[in-house]
């Protein structure tokens, strides 16, 4: 139990944020794999809804003449799970949470889902232990160093909503998305009147998206 306390007080330090409540920084790292009746899904649902408000809410102050499309897009890129899976990694949280043994022998990259969901439990915690201001205050440090690069001037477009809009000016059929997993993580699959595309990635929107990325390029280099 010592043990336990060191590692959850290492944790605050690298989160920046000191619990008085303990025991909510130790709900949200159970995994549903390692509970049923105790782990983080509530938290990383309540979690979840703060941390696109308080970016939602940033955004809109930052950037006062954008449209809603793109004040979106602008969100999705900071809180869409690679971003929130690449945040968890650089706060080392695979090392605190608390899977089953079936779940902790999974690859890394099967383990993504787990750190984005962890992410937002985290946050959900900070909430129920403090109040919104302090929250926000915790969300905008937290991605202080993506909030300083992001800018109206980037393209936002992932290949997805690309393919997407594309297909749409056409009045083409959308594409459907047949993702499966792997044991490197997961492979995606579209049909389209071009062809079969495929591709591979470390998450579900990953593989999604190099397969739409394959596609366009097919369908960019077929009307060249």
């Amino acid at each position: 139990w010592k043990n336990k306390i060191m590692e959850l007080i290492t944790l605050e330090k690298k989160l920046q944020y000191r619990f008085k409540d303990i025991e909510l920084l130790k709900l949200s790292l159970i995994h549903k794999s390692s509970s049923n009746s105790k782990n983080n899904e509530r938290l990383e649902f309540l979690g979840d809804s703060i941390l696109n408000s308080v970016i939602s809410k940033y955004l809109f102050s930052k950037f006062p003449n954008e449209k809603e499309g793109l004040l979106t897009r602008m969100r999705s890129s900071l809180v869409m799970g690679d971003a929130l899976t690449k945040k968890a990694q650089n706060l080392e949280l695979n090392k605190f949470i608390i899977l089953s043994k079936g779940t902790a022998n999974l690859s890394e990259s099967r383990k993504y889902s787990i750190l984005e969901g962890t992410i937002e439990s985290v946050i959900g915690a900070v909430f129920l232990d403090s109040d919104w201001d302090t929250v926000s205050d915790f969300i905008l440090n937290l991605f202080a160093a993506e909030l300083i690069k992001i800018g109206i001037n980037q393209e936002y477009r992932d290949s997805k909503t690309e393919l997407q809009e594309l297909l749409q000016s056409k009045k083409l059929k959308l594409p459907k998305y047949d993702t499966k997993e792997s044991k490197n993580g997961f492979i995606c699959k579209i049909e389209l009147a071009e062809g079969s595309f495929f591709a591979s990635g470390n998450s579900k929107r990953q593989a999604e998206i190099a397969a739409a990325k394959n596609a366009l390029e097919q369908i960019k280099h077929t009307n060249a």
